[in-house]
């Protein structure tokens, strides 16, 4: 279903609204933050570190050249994509593909809504158990920017399709806006709950037998719910938040996130809210068995870049182009509200999205590992 958010900062709640349903549902912001002390990071795992193979993210990154006008700016075409491969010796085992293409233009905006659920950045320590390596090829230096029109498609082993989503800016102007555009249009109805506005199934129907024929197509939509594998664990990842200051494809680096966590054997689905209470309600529809929070912080020139002069062209390093990445996440299990997990991760690499990008590798095996100890 197509999905409107507005979110009111000043008025402390978030609207998600369903033009084809006609219906809205609203969620306040004030969700408490968990205190600091609930947050205990899992012990240290014991067992001794295993070498094990490669991880490859290979990201290919082309200016088709195209141009045209959108919203008064000159907007590039820029398609990517992402190829993860593991060695036949790896510890985790993957073969994913993500692909992005859209319309960009060089934009900036500010908008600052705390919407409670603050992050702790104490770090967590390294778990032991086999370890892979992983290696980062950059092919192409095309730029994106601010996206006018997204559309981000990951594929999984066999080479079908696991998921879609596109966005699509449908106005842009710097004037001040008709207070009415935040109102709940005239005539719709508030539903019960989030799984009404989705036009979600209930469990029962979630977990009962697909009634399609095998030739019936599958829809990818937001309100696309997978059946859960039986004894699987499953964690609903809400939209990263990008506080870095930097413009990057939030759709893009979440599919790679979403990516490196089935590799590690937990399913991971997209959650479409908003706000903590928004995604608990679509968690729980999702049969999800936990929620993940993730801020990418600082996307930062590496401070090799600044060498310059003599001492840089003595050294070789004053054309090192490398950014600084950092992500705090926190994971919830559904219904708590105290974080199983928060930690931080840190990465550089050349280029704002590939350093992002394995920051949240990082992150994925951190959340992978504390989801598949919750076993017990």
């Amino acid at each position: 279903r197509d999905i409107v958010n507005i979110t009111q900062c000043d008025l402390k709640r978030t609207i998600q609204i369903s033009d084809s349903a006609r219906k809205y549902v609203i969620t306040p912001m004030d969700v408490p933050d968990a205190p600091a002390n609930n947050a205990a990071a899992p012990a240290e795992m014991s067992e001794p570190a295993r070498r094990g193979g490669v991880i490859t993210y290979t990201t290919t990154a082309v200016d088709t050249g195209e141009r045209k006008e959108m919203f008064g700016f000159q907007a590039r075409h820029i398609k990517r994509t992402i190829l993860v491969e593991s060695s036949p010796d790896a510890c985790s085992p993957i073969k994913q593909k993500i692909e992005t293409d859209g319309w960009y233009i060089d934009f900036t905006f500010g908008l600052s809504c705390e919407v409670g659920a603050s992050t702790m950045r104490a770090p967590l320590a390294a778990r032991g158990g086999c370890r892979d390596r992983v290696r980062i090829n950059q092919q192409g230096s095309a730029r994106t920017g601010y996206p006018l029109i997204e559309t981000t498609t990951s594929y999984g082993p066999d080479g079908s399709v696991a998921f879609t989503s596109t966005k699509e800016v449908v106005e842009l102007s710097r004037d001040p806006l008709d207070a009415a555009l935040f109102d709940i249009p005239a005539g719709y109805v508030e539903a019960a709950s989030a799984q009404e506005l989705y036009g979600m199934p209930s469990v029962g129907q979630m977990i009962s037998p697909p009634t399609n024929r095998p030739d019936e197509e599958q829809s990818s939509g937001p309100g696309a719910v997978n059946i859960k594998t039986p004894g699987a664990l499953r964690v609903g990842v809400v939209q990263i938040s990008n506080r870095s200051g930097r413009e990057v494809s939030a759709d893009s680096l979440r599919g790679r996130l979403l990516a490196e966590i089935q590799s590690n054997g937990v399913e991971a689905v997209p959650l479409n809210a908003i706000s903590a209470r928004e995604a608990e309600l679509e968690a729980k529809t999702k049969q999800c068995d936990f929620i993940l929070y993730t801020d990418l912080t600082t996307l930062k020139t590496s401070a090799a870049k600044k060498l310059g002069g003599m001492f840089g062209r003595v050294t070789g390093v004053g054309g090192i182009d490398k950014t600084e990445a950092k992500v705090e996440f926190r994971l919830f299990a559904v219904g708590e509200s105290a974080p199983r997990l928060q930690s931080a991760a840190s990465a550089k690499e050349e280029g704002d999205e590939a350093s992002a990008g394995t920051a949240l590798d990082q992150e994925a095996k951190q959340v992978s590992a504390a989801v598949r100890k919750s076993r017990g």
